[in-house]
């Protein structure tokens, strides 16, 4: 319990998640050339929140890739607080 406590207050990537094999399947989806600026914290136990950027390809369209990505996260990682910035 105290280790979890502490990946809290250092806002740590937690233990369960792992943050290469999370940026490999979002790059295995259409569309999407680039990740970078990915952060992934708990701000209480069992709360993960992510961030990042995405850069899709030029006839993509943003909103569907949008969703893809956010289902992704949410179906494989269950982080359900998700922040995309999406890049041409």
């Amino acid at each position: 319990m105290l280790r979890s406590i502490l990946e809290v207050l250092m806002e740590s990537t937690p233990r369960e998640i792992d943050a290469t094999k999370l940026e490999t399947g979002l790059l295995e989806m259409g569309d999407v050339v680039a990740v970078h600026e990915l952060h992934i914290w708990a701000i209480t136990v069992g709360k993960v929140l992510l961030a990042c950027h995405v850069k899709i390809a030029p006839e993509a369209d943003a909103d569907k890739v949008l969703d893809n990505v956010i289902e992704y996260i949410r179906r494989e990682y269950n982080i359900s607080h998700v922040t995309i910035q999406v890049e041409r």
